[in-house]
């Protein structure tokens, strides 16, 4: 790690700024650690303006600050890694003032005109379209498993003493548009995992999220018939990083997709569970707008849906979907392990382009 404080006196040229989003804060970290330069982490704070367009707002203040006014000032970075729509203004703002020098990569979407980034770091849930500064990989940028030794918590050793092996970790995840977790699918997913020991021998710990649904949870739970311990979300201290690393294989629901990466990041083999989906009116109507742009790339609505992008007023909404075919054609399932080495070639990538950018300010 090569950080450096917000208020240090050192100029960092690289600066990560940091919104609510835990998981694309993790992300920016990780590039941002494993780039090896000095980098300085910007925490934003949000105001009423942020649900407006960025393109209405243009590189302002009205939408945002900085619990840390210290940090804003020069020198200014070479490169400002960000994610997330709302803290684009806060991006463009830093460029400015620096005189249009600093570089901007974006992680994901930025749902804003592509034009404005030097790099666009995304996978294919988010369907951009191809472009020279648009970066598009299968997995989300994060480190492989640290072979530090995580012990189980003591509570659960007992438990742990009890469990046949060879263990299966179920990663739980949650309600997260258009997935829903409900009792169907605790029933469905719990014949999977019934299955899979079945199969594979041992037993089963399955861990719930903090967006699994206790209802659906205690379902899963009344419907395993095989060894197995379930943990729920709060109960104690979480066992997640200690399973990973002791897990033969791993069961993972499709709603997250840092989960899902975290899962193939070990090399085991990894079962996705697909969770059924309930979509909203706004979530079915742009992506029956993206699909029939694809098919038909030279209609009006291809035109009409690639203007409305390009100006950062419209985008794909998430389709998960997207990310497994991906993964699948890959063979990212069939625990070979060559999706440590893609991913590994993914990293590279992605920081060989950044460097490139700092080296350019």
């Amino acid at each position: 790690m090569a950080r450096v404080t917000p208020c240090g006196a050192d100029a960092a040229p690289v600066w990560v700024l940091l919104g609510a989003r835990h998981g694309d804060n993790q992300q920016l970290l990780a590039i941002a650690d494993a780039l090896g330069v000095p980098y300085r982490t910007v925490p934003l704070r949000f105001r009423v303006a942020a649900g407006l367009p960025p393109i209405l707002l243009g590189a302002s203040r009205l939408s945002w600050r900085s619990k840390d006014t210290a940090a804003l000032q020069p020198p200014w970075p070479r490169v400002v890694l960000a994610a997330g729509r709302r803290s684009v203004p806060a991006a463009r703002w830093i460029r400015r003032q620096s005189g249009e020098r600093t570089r901007l990569v974006h992680v994901n979407r930025p749902w804003a005109p592509l034009s404005w980034f030097d790099l666009i770091v995304t996978t294919p849930q988010y369907a951009l379209p191809e472009q020279a500064n648009v970066l598009m990989h299968r997995l989300p940028f994060m480190q492989p498993q640290q072979p530090i030794d995580v012990p189980l918590p003591l509570a659960l050793q007992p438990y742990a003493a009890r469990m046949p092996r060879p263990w299966t970790l179920v990663m739980v995840g949650g309600n997260s548009r258009p997935f829903v977790f409900d009792k169907e699918a605790a029933v469905g997913l719990a014949h999977l995992v019934n299955a899979q020991v079945r199969t594979h021998g041992g037993s089963a710990w399955v861990l719930g999220s903090p967006r699994t649904p206790a209802t659906a949870m205690e379902v899963l739970a009344g419907s395993l018939d095989v060894p197995s311990h379930v943990v729920r979300w709060g109960e104690g201290e979480n066992p997640y990083a200690a399973l990973r690393q002791r897990a033969q294989r791993i069961i993972v629901t499709t709603d997250s997709a840092s989960m899902l990466t975290e899962a193939l990041l070990t090399g085991r083999p990894v079962v996705p569970f697909a969770l059924p989906r309930q979509p909203d009116w706004r979530w079915s109507l742009a992506t029956a707008w993206r699909v029939a742009a694809t098919r038909r790339p030279t209609s009006m609505v291809a035109r009409s849906f690639d203007i409305l992008q390009g100006l950062g007023l419209l985008s794909s909404l998430r389709d998960l979907a997207l990310l497994h075919r991906a993964l699948e054609a890959a063979g990212a399932f069939d625990g070979s392990g060559r999706v440590l080495d893609m991913a590994r070639q993914e990293r590279e990538i992605t920081l060989a382009r950044i460097h490139a950018l700092i080296a350019r300010y």
